[in-house]
């Protein structure tokens, strides 16, 4: 009786996200395999490497190094997951930092589907300018899999989704949208505006919008490319103005 009850309210639950999300299939965001990275349950891979210490000197100083390199604070995958730890939360936060912009200037509904599309966007403004890094690749893995676990906690948490089919579900459709939506970011970036504005048409505005909105967003998006691009290792890695924003704190269970 009671896992009868869990079932239907999981289903009332997965109901009601559905309809906040607008679900749509991106015109790019097919099953086929792509360059785009893969969130993974294990992590980046296991590569070391140590780091200019910090820490105090002496014999105390030399204890905690130590100890870092011991317990893993210093190889690549450990860095990797703080850095990006920060780079995820400012994405996350994009919508509603700038609700206004998002909402009412784009004129895109406010619903899952948006957040996921607007953080979409910035964890890809991001993976462009991390591949200029060493060991590029690995944080751009750890970046991805802050994404998904946090898409995840939020529909367990938040949209009170309790069945492991339908989050499931929801997770593979998710993860076709954002390899569709690497590539063709990465086709507009190479190529021209009238690309890239099919590309936030198709994977953005999900196939709505005028043409003036759109154009809003691809100067939007030339420019945030540029200022990364313009940004030194240092800055960059210490997440020092990032699309306007402050790295927050670290919190518990994700919000909206």
């Amino acid at each position: 009786m009671a896992s009868s009850v869990l079932a239907r309210s999981s289903i009332q639950s997965a109901r009601a996200f559905a309809t906040s999300w607008t679900h749509s299939k991106q015109a790019g965001g097919s099953s086929t395999p792509s360059t785009a990275t893969t969130p993974t349950s294990g992590g980046a891979a296991n590569i070391t490497e140590s780091e200019d210490s910090k820490a105090p000197g002496g014999f105390y100083g030399g204890f905690l190094r130590s100890l870092a390199k011991v317990t893993g604070h210093y190889t690549v995958s450990q860095t990797a997951m703080r850095s990006t730890h920060n780079f995820y939360e400012i994405c996350a936060q994009q919508l509603q930092d700038k609700r206004s912009f998002w909402i009412d200037t784009c004129g895109l509904p406010d619903n899952f589907q948006t957040w996921f599309s607007i953080t979409h966007l910035h964890v890809w403004l991001l993976m462009v300018r991390i591949r200029a890094e060493d060991h590029g690749k690995v944080f751009q893995q750890q970046l991805v899999n802050h994404f998904f676990h946090d898409i995840e906690d939020r529909m367990r948490y938040n949209h009170k989704i309790s069945s492991g089919r339908i989050i499931s579900t929801y997770m593979h459709d998710f993860l076709a949208q954002f390899h569709g939506g690497v590539l063709a970011y990465d086709e507009g970036m190479c190529k021209d505006d009238p690309i890239m504005a099919a590309a936030l048409w198709r994977n953005l505005f999900t196939s709505s919008g005028n043409p003036a909105q759109i154009a809003i967003l691809v100067d939007y998006v030339r420019k945030e490319l540029q200022h990364l691009d313009t940004m030194s290792s240092d800055d960059f890695l210490e997440s020092r103005n990032l699309f306007g924003s402050k790295a927050p704190a670290l919190r518990g269970v994700p919000g909206k």
